[in-house]
């Protein structure tokens, strides 16, 4: 038996299983992040190699002329953009440092020691995610969407939608940072799950503002301040809050 893949259904099997370790990833298993920068980075070459391939498919091999064209090594990523850029098609410059970032990790992974920030990560693979779809679409490549596997497809769609990739990674980052391994809702920004509790605050990951926490004096649970009212009219040295609840309670008496 032989299992054969073109050039593009190589690079998106790679794209695939990048989803796949980053849907682990997710699920607390942070060494997947690693499987996923390195399939994520497989991918990527192999995309831009194809972008080329499609002005003619010899321009993939360093020496297009030789005689024994299936023995030339072919061209690495930074020549298959340089390519791109020769033929009109700009790399965004932002996309163009986020390639920089995973290349230089995937050769530290495969070579030597690493160490990487996890929420970097996230974002990271986020951007790279929407900037190839943005590419695609720009110049009417491919439409990446129908090359995605039914079981990764929702993580695709998560990470190419912007603010989807920026919530999933604030609720993220929110559990990890949190004392109690709890996360909650952040009042300011209406988002649920996005904010973790530090001290006396509520802080969200995804807007970045924070809420003082107080207590009902009545029932001492603890409330976002915006969702308490002040008791003693603020008349006393110590304010007393007094939440919905015991507010209803003491109005009904």
């Amino acid at each position: 038996m032989k299992h054969e893949l073109d050039l593009l259904e190589n690079a998106t099997d790679s794209l695939n299983e990048a989803l796949r370790k980053y849907a682990e990833g997710e699920s607390s298993d942070e060494r997947a992040f690693k499987f996923s920068i390195l399939h994520l980075s497989h991918f990527l070459e192999l995309l831009f190699k194809y972008y080329v391939s499609r002005a003619h498919p010899l321009l993939i091999y360093k020496n297009p002329f030789s005689k024994k064209i299936q023995n030339e090594p072919t061209i690495g990523l930074w020549e298959a953009i340089q390519f791109l850029k020769n033929e009109g098609k700009e790399i965004n410059q932002d996309l163009y440092k986020d390639l920089e970032w995973i290349k230089e990790l995937r050769n530290n992974i495969e070579h030597y020691k690493f160490e990487m920030d996890i929420a970097e990560v996230r974002r990271t693979l986020g951007r790279l995610i929407q900037a190839t779809n943005e590419f695609n679409t720009k110049f009417n490549l491919i439409d990446l969407k129908t090359h995605i596997d039914p079981d990764c497809l929702k993580t695709f769609e998560t990470l190419a939608d912007e603010y989807r990739a920026n919530l999933a990674h604030a609720r993220a980052e929110a559990l990890e940072e949190s004392e109690s391994g709890e996360a909650f809702d952040c009042t300011q920004c209406g988002e649920s799950k996005t904010a973790y509790c530090y001290k006396d605050k509520y802080i969200c990951k995804f807007c970045n503002e924070s809420e003082s926490i107080v207590q009902c004096f009545r029932c001492e649970d603890q409330y976002p301040k915006s969702e308490v009212r002040v008791w003693n009219d603020d008349h006393l040295p110590g304010i007393d809050y007094i939440c919905e609840g015991c507010e209803s309670y003491f109005s009904s008496q």
